[in-house]
């Protein structure tokens, strides 16, 4: 098999288990060690409630929805609150849009569909690109952020003559509270925990060479890898192994951004920004390397 005798880390904590699985059809051996998770405090959940007002009371012309633990953890705060009906039927009204499948997926739990998802790029400037075909001028957008903020897509927003407004209610962490796994458990994900000795840990095998691949499927996973490499005064030895002995694979351009603003440079990225496709092309990079090899 194209992935045979090659041990692949993998970064993510959500679905963690399922991209072992989808490594191991290929024959390769996962290595798993997260480094984010997701962390929902009393300040981001009285935001979530804020927002959820505000959208009654805008009644916005759009609502933004960039992952699906965001539209979980809102509709959780809105149950909470009672308010849970007041809010599907406030965005029944409005045009949804969804920066990706997933969070319209999580909608669809709640009898809530996207009306606008961005195909080329599932990013900020995907939606931002999307939304621009329209007539902004004195339109409101609502946008609920997933753990970490841009500000380049309000201000541009803003910009067109929108009236803007934003929230979120979870953070990225090196951690996974309670609230947060309560989350992803009714997402239906086998999530790992992310812990930061066992990063520290794969930094050290990386170092020495015994890990063959490395796979990123989000900025915060990135960000927190070196973060954790630069506390622990690894960075540099790190970003060296990486980019002499280590083929990193990753999802999405965004993510690319993340790992090259740290000198760090992508060999394989998927047209189709999902784990299958991520591992088929780590498949076929394999092979087209193996053959050149044999023809040297």
């Amino acid at each position: 098999m194209s992935l045979s005798n090659l041990t692949i880390a993998v970064t993510g904590s959500r679905r963690a288990h399922e991209l072992a699985h989808i490594i191991e059809s290929f024959g390769g051996r996962p290595y798993i060690a997260p480094t984010v998770g997701i962390e929902i405090t009393e300040p981001s959940a009285e935001q979530g409630k804020q927002f959820i007002m505000k959208i009654l009371s805008e009644k916005p012309n759009y609502v933004v929805f960039m992952t699906g633990p965001g539209v979980y953890s809102l509709m959780n705060i809105a149950k909470e609150s009672g308010i849970l009906e007041l809010l599907t039927n406030a965005l029944s009204n409005t045009s949804i849009v969804c920066r990706s499948d997933k969070p319209n997926a999580a909608l669809s739990h709640f009898k809530l569909r996207a009306r606008l998802i961005p195909r080329d790029e599932n990013t900020a400037r995907g939606i931002l690109r999307l939304l621009q075909k329209y007539d902004l001028r004195d339109k409101k957008i609502a946008i609920f952020w997933h753990g970490s903020y841009s500000r380049v897509l309000s201000d541009e927003l803003q910009k067109d003559g929108a009236n803007v407004f934003e929230s979120f209610t979870y953070t990225y962490s090196n951690k996974l509270d309670s609230a947060g796994a309560r989350i992803l458990e009714a997402m239906g994900f086998k999530y790992e925990s992310p812990d930061e000795l066992m990063v520290v840990k794969l930094i050290g095998e990386i170092s020495k060479g015994t890990i063959d691949v490395i796979t990123f499927t989000s900025p915060p996973s990135a960000q927190e890898f070196f973060r954790i490499a630069t506390e622990h005064n690894l960075e540099n030895s790190l970003k060296r192994s990486l980019n002499g002995m280590v083929i990193v694979t990753v999802i999405g351009p965004s993510t690319r951004k993340i790992l090259e603003e740290n000198n760090v440079f992508v060999d394989v990225m998927p047209d189709v920004y999902k784990m299958g496709p991520m591992i088929k092309a780590l498949s076929d990079f394999v092979k087209y390397r193996n053959t050149r090899q044999g023809h040297n």
